[in-house]
């Protein structure tokens, strides 16, 4: 299959998403006394976790788009070349934090060197910690690496999906896709009526609603994938109706923008747990819709250097975000106590701080990563 080309305003989605992502992790920003830091935080940077939706349905559209019929094996050492190497590292980081540093957040309240413990070691190491439905486990050590444990066993269930429906006999293919077709209205469904018991009963649970590897695997993966496989004749439909009610792609683009941003205002006002993933196909399958081809106003500005450079950096900015802002105060306060109440007191000035220093040590990290991996593959 001959190479696709980079479809590039995808990459800039992908750092927004992430540096969503990492917005909503600045709870201290809930304590802040400057009313402008508490506000933003509880009423957009909250709500950020939702853009995750958006890595599945992207790791399911590419895998689609990218697809090489390649053997199993050679496929899983590709897929894993890519997101271990790093993974093992936050995670031997944080094994290090666990042991030098008593009574701290990253063991979710388990005793270092119990049963649990040592569990939660094997279920970090093999990525399986997501499927285990209890915090201390999930979230254990590297909270953010629940995400790689379910991006790896969606890597593993997608290569048959996917090698299904590019089969060369159409009855094969067909059949394929009504089973992928059937799995992702079941995932949606079983995740809504999930949803809704979660809120009937006044819960904030995480896991059935947030967390959740098998609708994140089975619904937004494989609608990534569906989105994928179908989208030249959503684009085919999509330029008549433009052409139609004489829109451009800019219009296109900036409803989408529009969309996004509203889907944050939803969940600002309703707080329901339907909005933590389910509905979040809408705004980000749109945004991936209307991004396809690049060709509006929109588009042509997050092709500048600074999106690129975001997008680039997104997967390191994820995986280490959380060592910084938890970090800086801890280093901080090995300096000066005083000067470590003072940078926690002000929280705006700790959030700036901590963004810019995180932008900064993913882009290293990057670079590391890289020479990491031009160095294995000469030796493979």
């Amino acid at each position: 299959m001959a190479k696709r080309e980079r479809i590039g305003t995808y990459n800039a989605w992908r750092g927004i998403a992430a540096v969503m992502i990492v917005f909503s992790h600045m709870s201290y920003l809930a304590d802040a006394v400057n009313p402008f830091w508490n506000y933003l935080w509880y009423h957009f940077m909250h709500n950020g976790g939702s853009c995750s939706s958006f890595f599945f349905l992207l790791s399911g559209f590419f895998l689609n788009y990218t697809w090489k019929n390649q053997r199993f094996g050679v496929y899983l050492k590709e897929k894993l070349k890519r997101i271990y190497p790093l993974t093992l590292i936050v995670f031997l980081l944080a094994l290090a934090i666990d042991i030098l540093l008593p009574n701290n957040i990253v063991t979710e309240g388990i005793a270092v060197g119990s049963a649990r413990w040592f569990f939660n070691i094997a279920a970090n190491i093999f990525l399986f910690k997501a499927f285990i439905p209890l915090r201390s486990t999930f979230y254990s050590f590297h909270g953010p690496s629940w995400f790689i444990s379910v991006l790896f066993v969606f890597y593993v269930v997608a290569y048959w999906f996917v090698k299904g429906i590019k089969n060369t006999d159409l009855k094969i293919r067909k059949k394929w896709l009504k089973i992928l077709w059937g799995g992702v209205l079941v995932a949606y469904v079983t995740e809504l009526i999930l949803c809704i018991i979660v809120r009937m009963h006044g819960s904030s649970s995480l896991y059935p609603c947030y967390v959740n590897p098998y609708f994140r695997i089975f619904g937004e993966g494989v609608a990534g994938i569906l989105l994928c496989e179908y989208e030249e004749k959503i684009q085919e439909k999509v330029c008549c109706v433009l052409q139609k009610l004489r829109m451009s792609y800019t219009m296109l683009e900036a409803g989408a923008v529009i969309l996004f941003l509203f889907s944050f205002i939803l969940r600002d006002i309703f707080r329901w747990n339907v909005w933590q993933a389910w509905l979040q196909i809408i705004p980000m399958g749109s945004v991936l819709i209307a991004f396809r081809r690049g060709n509006g106003a929109v588009s042509k500005w997050l092709g500048s250097r600074l999106w690129i450079f975001l997008g680039t950096i997104s997967f390191e900015l994820y995986m280490t975000h959380a060592f910084v802002y938890e970090g800086i105060p801890i280093a901080v306060g090995v300096i000066s106590k005083g000067l470590q109440n003072w940078i926690v007191y002000h929280a705006g000035t700790r959030f700036v701080s901590t963004f810019f220093t995180c932008i900064v040590f993913a882009w290293f990290v990057n670079i590391a990563m890289c020479k990491l991996n031009k160095k294995t593959n000469k030796i493979v």
